[in-house]
């Protein structure tokens, strides 16, 4: 089947993205400031604590992207 790429589908396409990768990006950061101050880590730990969670989240930001794009343009949903 065709996509449907107009304007509407793309507007919905950046919205759902930036929703959902926003939440991703601030729950990362979060994590990453709880347990570094919890742990009492230095600048060495967390950054590599923010490597060892940050590597997921651009995962599942990339997923959400992939997701967003494939549900937004199906020509079922328009």
């Amino acid at each position: 089947m065709k996509r449907v790429i107009n304007f509407g589908s793309l507007v919905g396409f950046l919205a759902v993205t930036t929703f959902v990768v926003f939440h991703i990006l601030v729950i990362a950061i979060a994590a990453v400031w709880s347990i570094s101050g919890l742990l009492g880590f230095g600048n060495v730990e967390v950054i590599i604590l923010s490597v060892i969670i940050g590597i997921p989240g651009l995962h599942a930001a990339f997923k959400v992207t992939v997701l967003a794009f494939a549900a937004e343009t199906d020509p079922e949903n328009n």
